[in-house]
């Protein structure tokens, strides 16, 4: 009876010791959050937005497909892959999922002909 304890109780242990060791030698599966933004490339991304008149460009683009954008697009850089654009919309009467796509796909291809990432574009409808 003595052994039949013993046994159990090693492979207890057993059992134990391998649960912990799997559970804190599994690789973390987590995005790492980029704490520092990559400065350069804010940068160097500001300098080709203002030689290539890019924000211009997008406004022009907006209103010949008949929308009214502020003056202004407001931008967050912090990589090539995380590059949002918030446009603010005048005079909306309907704000959906097939505007939005449309607006993306307008600014997608002026990034496109001007040699730059593609962007998440924000719209913002608001009224005066």
């Amino acid at each position: 009876m003595r052994g039949l304890i013993k046994g159990f109780f090693i492979l207890f242990s057993l059992v134990l010791i391998t649960a912990a060791l799997i559970k804190y030698n599994q690789p973390s599966l987590e995005r790492p959050i980029e704490k520092y933004p990559d400065i350069n490339y804010s940068e160097e991304i500001g300098g080709k937005l203002q030689n290539a008149n890019f924000t211009q460009k997008i406004i022009v683009a907006l209103r010949a497909a008949g929308y009214y954008p502020d003056s202004t697009i407001g931008y967050l850089i912090e990589s090539p892959n995380n590059q949002v654009m918030t446009i603010r919309l005048h005079n909306l009467d309907q704000f959906d999922k097939s505007t939005e796509s449309e607006i993306q796909n307008i600014v997608n291809i002026i990034a496109k002909n001007n040699n730059l990432q593609l962007f998440i574009v924000d719209v913002r409808p608001i009224d005066i």
